[in-house]
């Protein structure tokens, strides 16, 4: 199974949402993410699942990179355990319990989440700087998993490990 990490877009400030929980997109977190997917589905990486935090900025991220794949069908999952403060890492790698082989999965947080997924599937020896809207590919075989790449969002390139 491939696993695509990502961070949410770039989001407003707490204080013009009201809440940390109520944080929407930018314009220019919109445009960053909705490249970043449809640069996803240019290198084949057609999700078959996308899971996300319930928090607004995540939920807006999570149905951009979906928009961006024509192929997407199933609903985006909310799973509290993505959250930023709820849930632990264990409870969100719970998630990929039933995964198949051939699955490629979605699973957009926030930091520092994001990164001790990424350092516990990965198997890296610190924690890679997610920009808002970066996506981390992990390979996953045979329980074992391999970080292959992070792609930048703002110029989509990728930086191998």
């Amino acid at each position: 199974m491939r696993i695509l990490l990502v961070r949410h877009g770039e989001a407003v400030d707490s204080r013009a949402a009201g809440s940390d929980a109520d944080r929407w997109l930018t314009e220019h977190g919109r445009r960053s993410v909705l490249a970043v997917g449809h640069t996803l589905t240019e290198m084949g990486l057609a999700c078959t699942r996308i899971y996300t935090s319930p928090l607004v900025r995540t939920v807006q991220t999570a149905e951009l990179i979906a928009t961006a794949q024509p192929s997407y069908e199933p609903p985006v999952e909310a799973h509290r355990a993505l959250a930023s403060e709820e849930g632990t890492t264990a409870e969100a790698l719970a998630l990929l319990d039933d995964a198949l082989d051939d699955d490629v999965i979605a699973m957009v947080t926030h930091v520092p989440k994001v990164g001790s997924i990424a350092v516990h599937l990965g198997q890296l020896p610190q924690t890679p700087a997610f920009e808002p809207g970066a996506v981390c590919l992990i390979d996953v075989a045979e329980e074992r998993g391999r970080a292959i790449w992070m792609l930048d969002p703002d110029t989509l390139a990728l930086r191998r490990f």
